[in-house]
């Protein structure tokens, strides 16, 4: 998998920014098919500046993305791969259910 992570007016230590890449590369144990993921690092303008991750993964013929939103990139980044890794198990049960339909 391609990983390119990207920092928005925002700086952020060596040791999150490996942490939030750890996160996502173990979203390959779910599906192996990712062939590109996009990470951006923010922070929300709100009184409570609110640390912000964007992750958008490309698999076969179609694109899935996530946002999250806690007081520290680690935790953003926890919620948005739990959202991708929903998304990625539905997608794949809709492979397979594809893939049976077409043995039939």
């Amino acid at each position: 998998m391609n990983l390119q992570l990207t920092t928005r007016h925002v700086t952020v230590s060596s040791q999150v920014q490996a942490r939030v890449e750890d996160r996502i590369r173990k979203l390959e144990r779910y599906y192996d098919g990712i062939i590109n993921a996009e990470v951006v690092l923010g922070k929300n303008n709100s009184p409570a500046e609110e640390k912000t991750v964007e992750a958008r993964l490309d698999v076969y013929q179609k694109r899935l993305t996530a946002t999250g939103e806690a007081g520290n990139h680690e935790d953003a980044a926890k919620e948005c791969a739990d959202q991708l890794r929903r998304q990625l198990e539905k997608y794949k049960a809709q492979l397979r259910r594809k893939d049976q339909d077409a043995h039939r």
